[in-house]
């Protein structure tokens, strides 16, 4: 019986360790990982592995990572790999073992553990601050505030990073100032969002809105979807997800929506619906290829006014004390940030960094049957 047990554990450490494998590369494309031995690795009669080849012994992996990226995505994707969804797969070839847990420590560090044991860690060297959060549960009410399109200037995301609350920068990817805007954001502490461009519809007197470079279009194959997703992911590699810009053609076609989100799986990416249209397709085929994702729940800016915009803030605070949460979405106007600076924010909500409410969603997905969701 002993031997059986050292057998399925042995079992379950090396699906862990591949799984680990398949992971980072698609998560953290961008990074540099290394797997550091441990004292009684590195001793005299254990062999430095090869390349990415781990050890196979019972002490945990620990891995030190480094470079562009979003810590948060690897989490996102080492969650959704061991989900309630696949537990019956991971129950066939480990059956002496539970389903491995995903969670993140209070020192901001990463970690798997398998029956209570400490199998993997990942440290981000620099980013414990801005991580160690994720530790919490997520604060209810929680309201999440996201700022479209920057990228332009560093004018308008010095001011927002400013604010006495978080903000999210959703930048344009091949904007002038986009690897600038989205280094201020990690440097805030703060988190950045694709802000991916998508195809929209005419307008009423028949002008047809450009949504930029980069763009997503509906009668996009895969081929060339994939081509134009890869290079606007590449200039944002500390992105946590992604939200339309503009897109009222694209995301209300179903078809194209999953074509792009099949091409998100095992990135560990969230998908916003900015909700451009009101019938958008783009959360429901998220939720559907297994996405982590939600939508945003009322627009700040409409109208350019600062009364109008403080009172906008107050009806998002409104939907996040009846749902639990609420993500609400704004522009870099003058009046916005005008707004913001004097908010008074008189229902008392947590205004909340985006990856708090993304890791939250993560886990409940987790325990879900289905394997993702985007319920409060």
């Amino acid at each position: 019986m002993h031997d059986q047990g050292d057998a399925a554990a042995a079992q379950a450490r090396s699906r862990l360790d591949a799984a680990v494998a398949q992971a980072l590369p698609l998560a953290l494309p961008a990074a540099q990982w290394r797997l550091e031995l441990t004292d009684a690795q590195a001793g005299p009669a254990a062999q430095k592995p090869a390349g990415n080849a781990l050890p196979q012994d019972p002490l945990p992996r620990r891995y030190l990572i480094t470079g562009p990226c979003a810590p948060l995505r690897l989490g996102v994707a080492l969650l959704q790999r061991f989900s309630a969804g696949q537990a019956a797969s991971w129950a066939d070839k480990a059956a002496r073992n539970p389903r491995p847990q995903v969670l993140w420590t209070e020192q901001g560090a990463l970690e798997i553990r398998l029956g209570g044991r400490l199998s993997h860690v990942f440290r981000f060297p620099g980013r414990e601050a801005a991580l160690a959060d994720l530790a919490r549960p997520l604060p209810r009410p929680a309201l999440v505030l996201v700022i479209d399109d920057l990228g332009q200037s560093l004018e308008a995301a010095e001011a927002l990073a400013a604010l006495p609350f978080p903000v999210t920068f959703a930048i344009w990817p091949r904007s002038p100032a986009a690897a600038q805007t989205a280094a201020l954001a990690a440097q805030w502490r703060l988190d950045s969002l694709l802000h991916l461009p998508m195809e929209a519809l005419p307008r009423a007197d028949g002008f047809r809105p450009r949504p930029g470079p980069g763009a997503l279009r509906v009668d996009m194959r895969l081929p060339a979807l994939r081509a134009v997703l890869d290079e606007d992911l590449k200039a944002l590699p500390t992105a946590v997800g992604l939200n339309n810009h503009m897109g009222s053609r694209f995301t209300g076609n179903a078809a194209a929506c999953s074509r792009l989100c099949s091409l998100l799986a095992d990135r560990g990416l969230f998908v916003l619906d900015s909700v451009t249209r009101a019938d958008s397709a783009l959360e429901r085929e998220a939720r559907a290829a297994g996405l982590i994702s939600a939508s945003r729940a009322l627009f700040l800016d409409s109208r350019r006014d600062v009364a109008a915009i403080s009172a906008a803030l107050d009806a998002a605070a409104r939907t996040a004390r009846e749902k639990g949460f609420a993500v609400a979405v704004g522009h870099p106007y003058p009046e916005t940030l005008r707004a913001l600076r004097c908010w008074q924010n008189t229902a008392g909500v947590a205004v909340v960094p985006l990856r708090r409410l993304i890791w939250h969603l993560a886990q409940q997905a987790c325990l879900s049957p289905a394997g993702a969701g985007s319920g409060p």
